[in-house]
């Protein structure tokens, strides 16, 4: 028996909101020894836990969705008004459409149960073996389940089926989850399987006009206003992938005092020496230590202009002190991420592309005979990989690149360019394909020169981490070839998205359209899939 306090019933509360699987046995047993071993006294220092603490009570990805939840919700936490440079009142985090759904037949779907007796053999001998869903058997199995929740509900909402695919995937995670090569869990787990299941609902219901839900179109004026809406506050995208977007507690032994002065130290050595004592050790654990000053600069609101975060601290427009920060934000080191897996992983990308060519549509075939025809460089390969995934998107080059001459100056640049205010990674050379020198453009102005004897990795690493420190959403034109960039090679999985824009341009016909806003992108999801399987049936 456990007589529980109010802080530990809130604790084992938001256990059960990660884990709402979880017996209550085995969620008892992990509040006692939250609280009572390691010593969790209120939900704040949930994300000090780590999941060495709990692999002895929970499976290893339960340990991983705790870890991850609290880790994320610790980061969005309101600002403690005794820190230095405070948010002020009005940017505290306010939620984006939500992305946890709530089925709107929840009361039908309450009554639901999997038909686990339905399930193809191959399928269920996969499950029991906890292997990955054989795509026929599971396709299968989809209509099965479909053809039960319409017995209930004709035309379940993408909530209800993303109840449904909850159910699904906490009873077997293995077999029907959405994991990276490496074992991650991507987003929720289960968006594929709750799009499958949407998508089929769909499409049983195509001719059944009685049976499909339709929103009333707003007026022009509605959507006039909110496209005009300016944003006011600070929301849950900023803080998107990051373990330590918004610290509250001062290092040990500092004040706000202590952290100013040690700002105004940082900032004399700049100024004295230039961009080149960023690589001095003694810079580094400046900034280090002045961190919750940098955080609270640029997550105060309205946002601060680049230029604004430049004249306080100009190490971040550094390589080292951007990529420092961003270790610190995300918890991985991106250079070293992206130098051991962009070259291999590129080559991947390319021979998926070069063995189906006839495949693809002609702008591909045009860009793979040109990757061929280009003399090989040290570069050239990761470069190929990055422009056949935006070709694949029908996303254009200039969404994300911009090709200058390669004798061009950072002030040559500005003055002949009309600079995007969205990241763009600006290429020196005749062609992208042979540039060797780069830079990095934010808000219309050059903010990061690449040294010369860097490789394209280094560049894409300052490109890719602009967008965490300085919380950039993803530019529309080139969100799916972001996301790629982020779950496949950095490998940062959260649920939801980095682009929140509601509007958008058609890559069929070019016109503006309506975008929803999804836990995944499904272009890259589906990308991957096709990627792996096309790799599993050309290695067997």
């Amino acid at each position: 028996m456990f007589f529980l306090t109010v802080d530990t019933e809130v604790i084992q509360q938001e256990i059960k909101r990660v884990l709402p699987e979880l017996d209550n046995s085995k969620l008892l047993t992990v509040v006692n020894h939250l609280c009572f071993v390691l010593g969790v006294e209120k939900t704040q220092d949930l994300a000090l836990v780590a999941v060495t603490d709990l692999q002895s009570f929970l499976f290893p990805i339960q340990c991983r969705k705790l870890i991850m939840d609290f880790k994320q919700r610790a980061s969005i936490s309101q600002v403690d008004v005794t820190t230095v440079t405070p948010l002020p009142p009005h940017s505290d985090i306010s939620e984006q459409p939500s992305t946890s759904y709530t089925p709107a037949n929840s009361d039908l779907l309450s009554m639901f149960e999997i038909p686990w007796n339905r399930m193809p053999a191959a399928l269920f001998h996969a499950a029991l073996n906890k292997e990955n869903a054989p795509l026929g058997p599971r396709r299968e199995f989809v209509r099965t389940v479909v053809a039960a929740i319409r017995e209930l509900c004709p035309n379940p909402h993408l909530a209800d089926c993303g109840e449904v695919a909850r159910k699904i995937f906490s009873k077997h995670p293995l077999t029907f989850g959405d994991f990276s090569e490496e074992g991650e869990q991507i987003g929720k787990g289960y968006s594929s399987l709750q799009r499958q299941l949407k998508t089929r609902v769909e499409h049983v219901n195509r001719d059944n006009v009685t049976h499909r839900i339709r929103q009333p179109k707003k007026t022009s004026a509605e959507q006039e206003l909110n496209n005009c809406t300016v944003k006011k506050v600070r929301c849950k995208i900023d803080s998107y992938g990051c373990v330590n977007w918004h610290p509250t507690s001062m290092p040990d032994g500092e004040t706000s005092e202590s952290l100013e002065m040690k700002r105004m130290v940082v900032l004399e050595k700049f100024q004295s020496e230039g961009p080149s004592s960023a690589e001095v050790s003694d810079v580094d654990n400046l900034m280090r230590e002045t961190y919750i000053c940098q955080r609270h600069k640029i997550n105060s609101c309205p946002p601060p202009a680049i230029s604004d975060i430049e004249l306080e601290w100009p190490y971040l427009f550094t390589k080292r002190g951007l990529c420092n920060h961003f270790e610190t934000l995300t918890g991985i080191d991106i250079n070293s991420r992206l130098s051991e897996c962009l070259t291999g992983k590129s080559h991947r990308i390319i021979n998926y592309f070069q063995k189906q060519i006839l495949k693809w549509n002609p702008e591909v075939q045009a860009l793979l005979k040109e990757i061929e025809a280009t003399p090989a460089t040290n570069h050239k390969t990761v470069i190929s990989a990055i422009l056949l995934t935006m070709k694949y998107f029908k996303e254009k080059e200039n969404s994300l690149f911009v090709l200058v001459d390669k004798t061009s100056t950072k002030m040559s640049v500005e003055n002949e360019l009309n600079l995007p205010a969205t990241p763009r990674l600006i290429l020196l050379g005749d062609t992208l394909l042979t540039s060797s020198k780069w830079m990095i453009s934010i808000e219309g102005k050059v903010t990061h020169c690449i040294d010369e004897d860097l490789d394209f990795a280094a560049a894409l690493s300052v490109l890719f981490a602009c967008f965490y420190v300085f919380n950039i959403e993803y530019q529309e034109s080139a969100s799916a070839t972001l996301e790629l960039i982020q779950r496949f090679f950095v490998r940062i999985n959260p649920e939801g998205t980095k682009c929140a824009a509601k509007a958008g341009t058609s890559r069929k016909t070019g016109s503006s359209v309506k975008r929803k806003v999804q836990t995944m992108n499904p272009h890259v999801h589906t990308f991957l899939q096709r990627l792996t399987e096309f790799e599993w049936k050309t290695c067997n």
